[in-house]
């Protein structure tokens, strides 16, 4: 496994919208007060790893290299990372195997997110993760993936939405505590969220972690040089991650089996066996309430449809006996997106340590878990961290000598400054630039052959005769067997609605004057499915379940695209 790697160091700016620091200047800020919470200079790093989301967000082409001299990188080793909402969490496995390769001994570990800089919404930056081919000519909105899972997984275990809700009011109060939290509210009720908008149902606005801008950076080390640096470091256990495919419409949304995948691989590495009794502190990633209990599920915590229970029974409380996201999570601090997943990392750092101040949780923790999840519900990022033998300074283990200070976390979280829309606009050297780029993609082989198809009122697949299945949409390989299929096959053009959402908003959160029905149609004779609309029912007679149809657009008005297909419709024979 390599050297053993220890955190000892970490630091954040606050989170907030419209912060008027650039990017550059939010990464340094990070770093300067990681450097010092563990009292190093930047002479002292060895190598430098980054993270930050799209490039879209800056409108900046390489931005690990834009970001380089804030984060503390010229002149040395210097590596971007980026798998989408999982970048934070995996940029910790980066610095582990970049320091226990031997490669080097101290690694500065740094997340930064300007999410608000991107005009009219941040979305415009998300849209371009769906498949540019049979996805996005259907104009779809973010939201529709996370309100078909949300629908998926409410639906086959028949959950009680005020429960899912509940896990908004319990980051909001958590973060009520914290230094840097955007959005703690220490009075916020369940009926406040049940009462918000509904943006696609089952969605409703404060199930969401809004736009927020900020970074995290962590300082990491071998245990040779940890040891000189501090003796509270807390150790990176235990790493995992996984990637399930981008053919999202094929699986199952009620499961995430990718985080299951990151967490035994981080489990067996830690060796915990037992993670419900071996874990203390879980910090699963939130950026929908729904999403911290389908993690949690996920990262086998909890048995599938299980997690509300716990929420309900007040497991997940800070005080209770699985203590979950008790920083607030992103749902109350913030969430920009890769630094809120090194924010996880942080959060164990200081709750391990018994740092958190009014955050930190009751008892003596030895072990807690961060994971983190990205794109089209499909990235698993898990780590492992604990301390030897309990926190320092409770559980009979002895308190530092005095000559350590005890810094009470987060130990220097920056300030910065909120701008709200019109003072951004009026601000000295505020600049609007809009990119005006246009694109052409090839269909590919498959793909080309559906659209011919579509074009001629046929659904076709492709044939994998080594896992016996029917592909759809098709390609020319089978991503399980990893081998070329086997041929083409016509299927019907009927299906099943597995999952659906009545989207009121677009992508620019502007309301729609009449709701869009978007929905995974599992197509009959095949293994798989897409995504598409639904039509000529009314939004309160869709099922999970239901039998639809497609509804072709006359022959002279096809052009070869999954816009062939108008819409699905609710089968005429029943």
């Amino acid at each position: 496994m390599g050297r053993r790697v220890g955190v000892v160091g970490a630091g954040m700016t606050r989170f907030m919208r419209r912060a008027q620091e650039t990017g550059k200047e939010l990464a340094w800020e990070a770093a300067r007060s990681a450097l010092d919470s563990c009292q190093l200079t930047l002479a002292d790093v060895d190598v430098v790893c980054l993270t930050s989301a799209p490039d879209a967000f800056d409108g900046v082409h390489m931005k690990g290299e834009y970001l380089s001299d804030g984060a503390g990188g010229v002149g040395k080793p210097f590596i971007r990372t980026y798998v989408g909402g999982g970048s934070g969490v995996f940029t910790a496995i980066q610095g582990w195997y970049t320091v226990a390769s031997g490669m080097f001994d101290v690694a500065l570990l740094v997340a930064e997110e300007k999410m608000s800089s991107t005009q009219p919404h941040p979305q415009a930056a998300f849209l371009t993760i769906f498949d540019s081919i049979l996805e996005r000519p259907l104009g779809p909105n973010l939201l529709w993936i996370f309100a078909l899972e949300m629908n998926r997984y409410m639906s086959v275990y028949g959950l009680d939405k005020r429960d899912i809700a509940a896990v908004a009011v319990k980051n909001k109060r958590n973060a009520a505590n914290h230094p840097a939290a955007l959005l703690g509210q220490p009075d916020i009720t369940v009926d406040d969220v049940m009462d918000s908008e509904v943006l696609a149902w089952p969605v409703q606005r404060l199930d969401v972690s809004p736009i927020s801008d900020g970074a995290v950076a962590v300082v990491v080390a071998s245990e040779d040089a940890a040891k000189r640096i501090t003796d509270r470091p807390v150790w990176i256990e235990g790493v995992g991650w996984n990637l399930d495919t981008a053919y999202w419409t094929n699986r199952d949304l009620v499961y995430p089996e990718y985080v299951e995948n990151a967490a035994r691989m981080a489990y067996e590495m830690a060796g915990v066996k037992e993670p419900r009794k071996q874990i203390h502190i879980a910090e699963p990633y939130d950026p929908f309430d729904y999403k911290e209990l389908h993690h949690l599920e996920g990262l086998l915590l909890f048995d599938r449809g299980k997690a509300p229970e716990a929420m309900r029974d007040g497991v997940l409380d800070r005080d209770g006996d699985l203590p979950s996201c008790p920083s607030g999570g992103l749902l109350g601090v913030g969430n920009p997106i890769a630094a809120a997943g090194l924010m996880k990392i942080a959060e164990l750092f200081w709750q391990l340590r018994g740092e958190a101040g009014a955050r930190q949780v009751p008892g003596t923790p030895e072990r807690g878990v961060a994971q983190a999840w990205g794109d089209l519900m499909q990235v698993g990022t898990v780590v492992v961290m604990g301390v030897d033998g309990g926190r320092v300074g409770g559980g009979g283990v002895a308190a530092p000598p005095a000559a350590l200070p005890v810094i009470q976390t987060p130990p220097y979280t920056a300030g910065g400054h909120p701008l709200s829309d019109q003072q951004f606009r009026s601000a000295v050297g505020a600049v609007d630039h809009a990119v005006d780029a246009r694109y052409a993609w090839d269909a590919g082989v498959a793909i080309g052959r559906f659209l011919d198809g579509l074009q001629n009122g046929k659904i076709l697949g492709r044939e994998c005769r080594g896992c016996e299945r029917v592909l759809v949409p098709p390609r020319m390989f089978c991503e399980r067997c990893f081998r070329e299929t086997d041929g083409w096959v016509q299927v019907e053009h009927t299906g099943i609605v597995q999952t659906y959402s009545i989207c009121h908003v677009s992508w620019d959160m502007q309301p729609l004057d009449s709701p869009e029905i978007p929905a995974v149609i599992s197509i009959d004779g095949s293994d798989g499915g897409f995504l598409h609309k639904l039509g000529e029912v009314e939004p309160d007679d869709v099922r999970i379940g239901m039998g639809v149809e497609a509804v072709w657009r006359p022959v002279g008005e096809r052009t070869g695209s999954i816009l062939d297909i108008a819409h699905f419709r609710p089968r005429r024979d029943g």
